[in-house]
């Protein structure tokens, strides 16, 4: 298997970090980029022993930042996969009460840093004829939320898009371009709104999702890391539901 290496935004988080452990034992070089420094310097230190690591504390929103930062990945540093783990929302907010801004904040944090990194990722992976890029929508983008708001629908839903149109453009060129639509999956960040809801309102929820329960990270895990894969060449513009048969 040809190394390459793996540029995982929000690899601190929850599915991002056990990614960034799959893909270390695989032999890929790592490039975790998160703006919480001191989760990222552990995971790095804890991964250094199996693969080379490289960090990046940045916020996914400050674009000059990532062109500064991503620039300076040459030669065997050029990523050959790229996976936007960036983004969620966990406030449930009815239409009304949302506004212009809500809606450009979810933008500026679930949309914009897919166009960003694609854009300075693409190039180097168009030249190697090789790359693999993973954006996570979710099962809101796909359809509706429980456990967010429309400005947060709306902005996964354009995920979608851009991942649809980079595939188309980028196929020929060797680059496989896809997304996983996680539904609810028990990370850190959704237990804890979770625990703040009411009872009743969980039990309703739950009743929604065929399988009864929210997803492990290891089931949300699976379909990222294949779509991460050399057997994954002829999977693109695809969209993989991981939901408990939420969306069927």
């Amino acid at each position: 298997m040809t190394v390459r290496t793996a540029l995982i935004t929000g690899a601190a988080g929850g599915i991002c970090r056990e990614l960034a452990r799959a893909l270390a034992a695989r032999g890929e070089r790592l490039v975790l980029l998160d703006r919480d420094e001191t989760a990222l310097k552990e995971l790095a230190a804890e991964l250094s022993g199996a693969t080379e690591v490289r960090t990046v504390v940045a916020d996914v929103r400050d674009v000059a930042r990532l062109e500064a930062e991503l620039g300076a990945l040459t030669g065997e540093w050029a990523p050959g996969i790229l996976v936007n783990g960036v983004g969620g929302d966990t406030r449930v907010q009815s239409v009304e009460n949302l506004d212009e801004a809500f809606l450009n904040d979810s933008i500026a944090l679930n949309v914009v840093p897919v166009l960003t990194t694609m854009r300075l990722c693409v190039p180097a992976m168009k030249r190697s004829g090789y790359g693999r890029i993973v954006n996570f929508s979710s099962a809101g983008g796909r359809t509706y939320s429980h456990f967010s708001n429309a400005a947060y629908v709306a902005a996964k839903s354009a995920v979608l898009g851009l991942t649809k149109q980079a595939a188309y453009e980028l196929a020929p060129f060797g680059v496989r371009v896809n997304a996983v639509a996680h539904g609810p999956i028990a990370t850190k960040r959704i237990a804890d709104a979770w625990v703040d809801r009411p009872e009743e309102e969980r039990r309703a929820v739950l009743s929604r999702i065929p399988v009864g329960r929210f997803g492990t990270i290891a089931e949300a895990l699976g379909s990222v890391l294949h779509l991460c894969s050399e057997e994954a060449g002829f999977t693109t513009g695809t969209v993989i539901d991981v939901n408990g048969g939420l969306l069927i």
